[in-house]
């Protein structure tokens, strides 16, 4: 029983991804196609020759069977790339650093909230004390208790940026095959990457966190010390971005990492996990049960889901749209729980209401779910003011553009050629999965929600299971 499921499980994962893959690529070059025959957009125009580019390297790859390269030596000298290209943000980061704003800006003025007041709370019209994760408002508040200055902001995200770097190295390093290279390839120097310790977002933080769990998972052995660090790493991106799935789908990976061993044997590894896993993220739970007399793991999500569904406008689902004066007059004086509660019901309602809005909007939200990973570099250049800035961002967003394609239709391809895959390779495929089935129909679907997770595919085939993985079986010259 166990055993089928297990199968049934890793299918499903492969099969959703190979689906979710395809709806990607298909919704992304209608959007370039629209936006170039209609539009003329010179960016898009341009896009269009990049995919072309990006469909003949992966054939040719697949084609040749690999790449036979000193990889050490490849990714010694992106590594040093990367630290290189870091190095000059960060210097630029510290004396002219963007203009934070939005989510950006809350993020750091929850931090010195934390740091002055010792508390921690949002403002949107009505006090939120649960509304946001307030995992890296507390790493900028452990910053300013240091120094307190603008600076430690900046300082702070390069620290996560070069984190993803080293960690990044760590988890890659001694694979051999195209994949992990591509991925580790895009950690150094994808302009997105590079641009995005620039403004206070979370995804990096989170990222972080998520790399150091990867190689946990690649590394596991089943000792204690490496379950108690599991669940301290999987509390730590929780309290960043609340993501419970990853805690949730890892039975399924223990079942198969202690396959040849009773099944009692991986769920006393799951249960220590789940308790360290609670040990660490007790304190938040404590102090949300003290504020509202209830035990509570979820951040409210009221704002995002009416903001996100509740509009006219097909064209607008999956925005955040704000909530209208009306509303906030109608709930403002509610307590924070009954006023999360009154948005999910006034949403729920909408959307049963409308189902016509709904549906029509669902093409729109893919389409917005595979745009452009831009939303560093356009925010780079948009709040820095320099001379040129729309070429010199259009050239650094041609190179994001290619990894983009890279990275979406290489594990489609390998996915499709391959059913052998390793307990890791299918908990990030299934990591990938349910997040975007529970976020789509629900959240926000801008681009910048689907990062980090749309390099899982690339990731999990990098862990694949290979006959030999010291060596690609060809060589192909690009």
């Amino acid at each position: 029983m166990i055993k089928k499921l297990t199968e049934y499980y890793n299918s499903s994962g492969r099969a959703g991804n190979i689906i979710l893959l395809c709806l990607l690529i298909l919704s992304a070059l209608f959007n370039r196609l629209y936006m170039s025959a209609f539009h003329g957009s010179p960016e898009y125009i341009t896009e269009l020759f990049i995919i072309v580019i990006a469909v003949l390297l992966v054939k040719k790859i697949f084609k040749s069977g690999g790449l036979v390269l000193d990889c050490r030596k490849i990714y010694r000298n992106l590594l040093i790339a990367g630290i290189v290209l870091r190095m000059i943000l960060a210097v630029h980061d510290i004396y002219n650093r963007p203009v934070q704003d939005s989510d950006y800006e809350k993020h750091e003025k929850l931090g010195m909230r934390m740091a002055t007041e010792g508390e921690f709370y949002d403002f949107a019209g009505v006090e939120l004390r649960n509304f946001r994760q307030p995992g890296l408002p507390a790493v900028f508040a452990a910053g300013l208790l240091i120094y307190n200055h603008p600076v430690t902001y900046a300082a702070v995200m390069i620290f996560f940026s070069f984190g993803v770097l080293i960690s990044g190295f760590f988890l890659f390093r001694n694979l051999k095959n195209i994949s992990a290279l591509i991925s580790f390839a895009y950690l150094c120097i994808s302009p997105n990457m590079i641009f995005m310790a620039s403004n206070s977002n979370t995804q990096l933080s989170f990222f972080f966190c998520v790399i150091l769990l990867f190689i946990l998972l690649k590394n596991y052995t089943g000792k204690t010390y490496q379950l108690m660090l599991i669940g301290l790493i999987l509390a730590a991106e929780m309290y960043i971005r609340f993501n419970f799935l990853l805690i949730l789908i890892l039975i399924p990976f223990l079942i198969e990492k202690h396959q040849d061993e009773k099944i009692s044997v991986a769920i006393r590894k799951a249960g220590l996990i789940y308790l360290s896993f609670l040990i660490f993220y007790f304190p938040w739970v404590y102090r949300n049960y003290n504020i509202y007399g209830t035990l509570r793991l979820m951040p409210t999500s009221g704002l995002g889901l009416y903001s996100s569904n509740v509009t006219s406008d097909p064209r607008k689902l999956g925005d955040y749209n704000g909530v209208p004066d009306s509303v906030m007059k109608k709930y403002g004086n509610l307590p924070e729980m009954e006023f999360d509660e009154a948005l999910k019901q006034e949403t729920f309602n909408y959307v049963k209401n409308h189902p016509g809005i709904y549906l029509k909007g669902l093409p729109y939200k893919m389409i917005k779910y595979s745009g452009w990973q831009d939303w560093t570099i356009s925010y780079f250049f948009q709040y820095t003011k320099y001379p040129n800035a729309r070429l010199i961002e259009g050239f650094f967003q041609t190179i994001e553009n290619f990894f983009f394609w890279i990275i979406l239709l290489y594990p489609l391809v390998f996915l499709m050629r391959n059913k052998k895959l390793s307990p890791l390779s299918q908990y990030i495929l299934f990591a990938y999965l349910i997040y975007s089935v529970i976020l789509f129909p629900i959240s926000e679907t801008r681009a910048r929600y689907n990062f980090p997770y749309i390099l899982f595919p690339m990731f999990a085939v990098s862990f694949a299971d290979r006959k030999n993985d010291n060596e690609f079986s060809s060589i192909v010259k690009l």
